[in-house]
């Protein structure tokens, strides 16, 4: 995801403001403006690092208004406000100048409650403008920026001013019109209206073929007349994916290649939604000639336009899957993660037409009809219409008896609530026209949502309905995520931006909140949140200790999710590289070598400065107090709301029994053995060894070899002592009398055909030999390709990690007693898609590997070998694994950033078992 440079309007909507105990001279006004002030720092994110323009609000909550001054306008000034929104206009020096310093103020006004008196109070921020890094260029139009082929312009940080540009389009972008050329404009700060004409401020950056302004800013051209772009009409979507292939639209792996201009468009066509797929890409606009999509493969796009999620009306769009229809869109790229030219549909939430009989326009109309599922405020109608299009629809009872129907009129869509509890309503709307008619029933809870703790809600099974906690605001523990605590547990509310910075600055307060149960990667969390400050003071739970937790694997953390911990002297490991000015880091405890994840999202404001956390490296030490444990990629990791929560470390001073300790975690001896073995005495922290053997004539107590007549089962005993402390360590060692042969038990081959669809489940194939299997999976499925490396093989197992599921797996039952003695998994794999193959290996944190269930928890067993992963052909690669039991190969993409299947998909074919015999 893309870096956001400042959260506009983060203070526009709600600066909390503290309840005062009035007195009789007291001003409370004062006290309004000291908070709006703490809370300034929030606004901008890195302001030693300022590249872009910026928005500032010029009204916070409660009527306190920010006026905006710069000691330096040449550098940086401010506008004249627009809907409480002030642009800052940043004129970065020019290479070779060097960076700049403004001293930017915001002065913030307020009425006295006790007098007339206007009180006022300054913020003060110096600002580090950066140079620019690349020479200036002259860009007047789109056309200009479309004619770029020098790629030291991408980045996000090189920025334009394109002048009387029109708003045509939008979905979770704009799409802007200039009369020479169309441009999307991502992360806009300034809020546009579609149909108006501004003057576009943004930075450059090159996207999947495209140039794309971001972090883009306008000032409006009221008197401007729009101008759109020539409507383009698409009758075959055939023949235009041809057309955009044989003129080479879909291949611009780099700026010097050149770029697509997106194209304004009717397009006739069916929509098609991929059966078993519940993803983010899963609906296309295919052919009107055609039935089904054909997926794309490198060199040839997929049969259809993809419709990219962030479209807006998706629902809409749906609705209409299986029918032939007419829309607007914007074909914005070739989007080649996914092999397929995308779009979003523009045409506005009435603007499909469709050439359907009355039996097609019923089930339409009852796709897309919809009514809440819980009604939980009083005064509240709910919108029964008796007209979709031509479709008519008529309303009833499900049970005309029913005393509950009391609740809802019929008439008008008013809701009573009852008294007490909640009662459901249940509802039937009857579509007809002419001669078809349909059906559709719905369920409606009535009634206030009944308080819960947060540990019902972590514990909740059902995620229908609403849930309503009291609870302490603990702060940020990731973006747009904030912890909430009560005497019970914590848990994560997810909100937007505004709404998630206007609850972090009540950290300490007790608030009630609303929202819906959701679970993502391991996260339980409370969404779309509905947020009551109680003005009151909350309890601040102790944090937990992170050393006295025995194991940081998911199940373990699990209880202290969301929560406040605390840990000391964490040596950092690995710095994960990320891109937009995020941290990730892998800390190690040096004490038990047990590992957790450090994530900061450069998005997520943070109160103090992020400098310590961008500067560290491996073999630096942390100390975290009063953190928050979040969530990601499905394990614990560390968050922070504020820079003073991480500390610099040091290296931590073992005693004798944590040295004993983790000598004895490290010390390891083979599981079998054919020759003598190496015992050592003394180990790395200065524990000593004495061994005995239970059969010294075959394996003496110094480790030497003697062949035995048969194989021979051996106890080592290791009496460790360091200093004080002492323990021991006991290994069964098989002391082999002949080497063993391994041999394959059995060959996983996926059969001959494609079973496809990634959602978690089962995957149900047959292999070639006509062997049924049914194997639990997530983020897996079998396919069969064409194109190398995998034009040889029949059909093979794709694992897929996405941004939203990053752990990809398969599982095989090697519970029965031919795996008994089961000693290695070999397979050979490859990148899916060749064109993916650079941004694949070049996730950080990556692994391909063999998990083993010990009880409730999966193990890891032998190695990595995502670093062998090949491009142009197949590579075997084999993982030792520990007798019969049950297993899943892994594939883990910790920094996956696409929610594309085939972003960083790779490819398994002629899995083998080997045994020992």
């Amino acid at each position: 995801m893309k870096k956001i440079l400042s959260f506009i309007a983060i203070l526009l909507v709600g600066l909390v403001l503290v309840a005062c105990g009035p007195t009789a001279k007291e001003d409370g006004a004062i006290a309004k403006l000291d908070t709006a002030h703490a809370g300034m720092d929030i606004l901008i994110s890195d302001p030693s690092n300022i590249t872009s323009n910026f928005v500032v609000p010029s009204m916070l909550a409660g009527g306190i208004e920010a006026v905006w001054t710069s000691d330096n306008p040449g550098v940086v000034s401010f506008g004249t406000a627009v809907n409480n929104e002030v642009t800052a206009t940043v004129n970065r020096p020019a290479k070779g100048q060097g960076d700049a310093t403004v001293k930017i103020t915001a002065t913030l006004k307020l009425k006295s409650e006790i007098s007339d008196e206007i009180l006022e109070k300054k913020w003060e921020k110096t600002l580090t403008i950066k140079e620019n890094t690349v020479e200036e260029i002259e860009i007047e139009t789109i056309a200009d920026i479309l004619a770029i082929r020098d790629e030291a312009y991408d980045g996000g940080e090189y920025t334009v001013t394109i002048p009387n540009v029109t708003i045509f389009a939008k979905g979770d972008v704009y799409f802007g019109y200039d009369g020479t050329g169309i441009i999307q404009l991502f992360n806009s700060q300034t809020t546009f209206e579609v149909g108006k004409v501004y003057d576009v401020t943004g930075a450059l950056e090159w996207y999947f073929g495209i140039w794309e302004l971001v972090k883009s800013t306008g000032v409006e051209k009221a008197s401007a007349t729009p101008q759109y772009p020539t409507k383009e009409t698409v009758n075959s979507v055939d023949s235009k994916i041809s057309e955009l292939t044989t003129a080479g639209e879909h291949n611009y792996p780099a700026v010097s290649d050149g770029n697509f201009e997106p194209i304004y468009a009717t397009v006739k066509g069916n929509i098609f939604m991929i059966e078993g797929d519940s993803g983010n890409y899963n609906t296309y606009i295919i052919d009107a000639a055609k039935s089904a999509l054909v997926l794309g493969e490198p060199g040839v796009p997929a049969s259809g336009f993809m419709f990219y999620y962030g479209t807006a009306d998706f629902p809409y769009v749906r609705s209409f899957a299986g029918f032939e229809v007419e829309m607007d869109v914007v074909i914005y790229t070739y989007r080649s993660n996914n092999l397929e030219f995308a779009v979003y549909y523009v045409g506005g939430p009435s603007g499909i037409t469709a050439n359907l009989n009355e039996s097609q326009k019923v089930d339409v109309a009852k796709n897309a009809l919809k009514l809440p599922v819980e009604v939980y405020k009083a005064d509240q109608t709910l919108t029964l219409a008796n007209k979709s299009d031509e479709v008519n629809i008529a309303w009833s009872f499900k049970d005309a008896e029913d005393a509950n129907n009391a609740l809802i009129n019929l008439a008008d869509g008013k809701v009573t609530l009852p008294t007490s509890g909640q009662k459901d309503v249940k509802l039937v709307a009857t579509l007809t026209l002419g001669e078809a008619s349909a059906t559709k029933e719905f369920t409606i809870r009535v009634g206030e949502v009944a308080p819960s703790t947060i540990a019902e809600v972590l514990e909740a099974t059902v995620n229908t309905y609403k849930f309503m906690i009291t609870g302490t605001v603990l702060g940020y523990n990731a973006h747009r995520q904030i912890s909430i605590a009560d005497g019970t547990g914590a848990i994560t509310v997810y909100a937007s931006v505004g709404a998630a910075a206007d609850l972090a600055l009540l950290v300490g307060k007790q608030v009630q909140i609303i929202g819906t149960r959701t679970v993502f990667s391991g996260l339980i969390q409370l969404g779309s949140p509905e947020v009551t400050d109680l003005e009151l003071d909350g309890t601040m739970p102790e944090a937990t200790d992170l050393r006295t937790i025995t194991l940081w694997d998911a199940e373990s953390l699990l209880p202290f999710q969301s929560n406040l911990v605390s840990v000391a002297n964490l040596k950092v490991k690995e710095v994960i590289a990320n891109d937009y000015g995020n941290v990730e880091l892998i800390l190690e405890d040096e004490v038990t070598l047990k590992t957790i994840r450090f994530y900061w999202d450069s998005r997520q404001p943070l109160v103090g400065s992020s400098d310590f956390i961008k500067g560290l490296k491996v073999g630096d030490y942390v100390s975290f107090t009063n953190a928050l444990l979040t969530w990601r990629s499905n394990n614990g990791a560390i968050g922070i709301h504020a820079a003073a929560q991480v500390t610099e470390g040091e290296s931590p001073i073992l005693t004798d029994a944590e040295e004993l300790a983790l000598d004895k975690l490290l010390l390891e001896l083979p599981a079998t053995t054919l020759e003598s073995l190496s015992l050592p005495v003394t180990l790395a922290n200065g524990t000593t060894v004495v061994w005995t053997s239970s059969h010294p004539e075959v394996l003496g107590n110094d480790g030497t070899y003697t062949k035995p007549a048969a194989d021979t089962v051996v106890t080592l005993t290791a009496a460790l002592t360091n200093g004080e402390a002492t323990d021991t360590k006991v290994f069964e060692i098989t002391v082999k009398a002949e080497a063993a042969v391994e041999t394959v038990a059995y060959t996983f081959d996926f059969g001959p055909s494609p079973v496809t669809g990634y959602a978690a489940g089962t995957l149900a194939f047959s292999n070639t030999n006509g062997d049924a299997f049914t194997l639990d999976k997530d983020r897996v499925q079998i396919n069969t390709s064409t194109f190398a490396p995998w034009a040889d093989s029949a059909a093979f197992l794709v694992l897929a990690p996405i941004s939203t599921f990053k752990l990809s797996y398969v599982e095989f039952d090697l519970t029965a007693a031919a795996y008994a003695n089961a000693s290695k998994i070999e397979f050979d794999f490859a990148a899916w898609n060749q064109n993916n193959f650079d941004q694949t290996v070049g996730l950080a944190g990556s692994s391909v590997r063999v998990e083993k269930l010990e009880g409730e928890n999966w193990v890891t067993v032998g190695d990595n070998v995502f670093g062998q992963l090949t491009k142009d052909a197949l590579t075997n690669v084999s993982i030792e694994i520990t007798g019969g039991g049950t297993y899943r190969l892994v594939y883990e993409a910790p920094a996956a950033s696409s929610t594309s299947n085939t972003a960083y998909a790779i490819g398994v074919d002629n899995l083998k078992i080997y045994v020992l015999n």
